[in-house]
């Protein structure tokens, strides 16, 4: 009972805010339409946050969507930023992982802070019925049963122990390879009724620019298979959900800055301008036209050319943009 009226106090937040009304998409893509005849390949996508003059906190990591639900945070305690000098010319040298609260029920936060700039990263998960997404109630909420958080940990069987001890002997002469790692943490969460998810892996970096998700794409079997969609909420939330089938995982990105003792929104970044023109400014005919680049296909392309030309081999090429400039002058 209790479960039912969370549930319909999340839907009816969710179907009666000006926010929700006016969410629209930004940008979509299906990763599965990205084909492995180019072999391995690399999807980015990127929610920048507005420039700011304070220091923002700097981190690289993992996440990792289980076909149970689960969603795995592996963070590389990376010596990124020793020193960094503010404005007045003080030394920022901490940055602070404690766990915070939720903004609710249905939703993870995942803060990396630093004494003047925050970044969230709020985690959630939906499962469909009947065409809508349900949200799922987070298995680390403050009311959640608390027999798992309480209880003593289960004793280890000897061949996990043996694992655990192989693990711990991994690095024993790693020397050099641990150059400016200061280890790794490792969170795994859970959402109430998760199934039926999909296989996903991604890096993703945060830093003064916001968070970027590195997807590799283009393998074989199932692993990062997915549907993505941008949803910019408002000024200052931006979500990217993931979803195949009848589930769905949404990484919510915000930051915030200390101006005066307050904590005040940073806003996403403004959206990317629309391309009017493949032609660049100059180009054209008439008394006004000047010389100057064109764009122009690299390498040319069809349907029967791969993406490398004749005569050399694929190994010791790179694969080209699309579109590259070339310093010749305009067609008219």
């Amino acid at each position: 009972m209790l479960r039912a009226l969370h549930l319909i106090a999340a839907l009816l937040i969710t179907a009666l805010s000006p926010a929700a009304l006016a969410q629209k998409s930004s940008g979509h893509m299906d990763l599965d339409d990205l084909s492995n005849a180019y072999g391995a390949q690399l999807a980015a996508f990127r929610v920048m946050i507005s420039k700011t003059d304070v220091i923002c906190p700097q981190q690289t990591g993992l996440f990792r969507i289980a076909p149970n639900g689960l969603v795995t945070d592996i963070e590389a305690l990376l010596w990124l930023v020793p020193e960094l000098p503010r404005s007045d010319g003080k030394i920022v040298k901490v940055m602070d992982l404690s766990p915070v609260l939720a903004p609710d029920d249905f939703t993870y936060r995942r803060r990396l802070a630093m004494e003047s700039c925050r970044i969230d990263v709020d985690i959630s998960e939906q499962q469909k019925q009947d065409g809508e997404w349900i949200p799922l109630l987070s298995l680390e909420r403050p009311n959640a049963p608390s027999s798992r958080k309480n209880d003593d940990p289960p004793v280890m069987s000897p061949t996990r122990l043996e694992a655990f001890d192989r693990h711990m002997r991994a690095t024993a002469h790693a020397g050099n390879l641990l150059q400016g790692r200061g280890g790794t943490i490792k969170s795994v969460v859970g959402f109430e009724g998760a199934k039926d998810c999909f296989d996903a892996v991604a890096t993703y970096r945060i830093d003064q620019l916001g968070v970027t998700l590195l997807f590799p794409a283009g393998l074989e079997g199932e692993l990062n298979r997915f549907f993505i969609e941008r949803v910019d909420s408002d000024a200052d939330h931006s979500t990217l959900y993931l979803s195949r089938g009848s589930c769905r995982v949404g990484f919510t990105i915000s930051a915030s800055i200390l101006r005066d003792g307050v904590w005040i929104p940073l806003p996403i970044a403004p959206p990317r301008p629309e391309p009017t023109s493949l032609r660049p400014h100059g180009c054209g005919s008439g008394p006004t036209a000047t010389n100057g680049p064109r764009f122009v296909r690299w390498p040319p392309m069809s349907a029967s050319t791969p993406p490398w030309s004749s005569g050399t081999s694929a190994a010791s090429r790179t694969f080209s943009p699309p579109l590259r400039s070339s310093p010749l002058t305009c067609r008219t």
